[in-house]
């Protein structure tokens, strides 16, 4: 048996309520035939997987991902792995 995979709990800490498994993916904005004047813009956000670009006019530019390249979420090894009481509070991390 592998001690070093061995979960230690205190309870006194919260009752373990569920595991958190986070993945990270990347989504590309292709903005190469834009033409935006960068001094010119007032912030950049992204929202439920659409870029918006405000220009200092008030002006947005909205940008879906570049789905031609085929990326997709690696899910066979989280980034980090979490176990959380009911408050979302981190009891144990791998």
């Amino acid at each position: 048996m592998d001690l070093s995979k061995i979960i230690i709990i205190d309870e006194k800490e919260g009752k373990p309520y569920a595991f958190l498994a986070s993945y990270a993916t990347t989504l590309t904005y292709d903005i190469s035939e834009l033409n935006i004047d960068f001094s010119k813009v007032e912030n950049v956000w992204c929202k439920h997987g659409t870029l918006r670009i405000q220009m200092e006019d008030n002006t947005i530019i909205e940008l879906e991902p570049v789905e031609s390249l085929g990326q997709e979420t690696d899910f066979k090894w989280p980034i980090q792995l979490q176990l959380v009481d009911e408050d979302y509070n981190q009891l144990w991390e791998e």
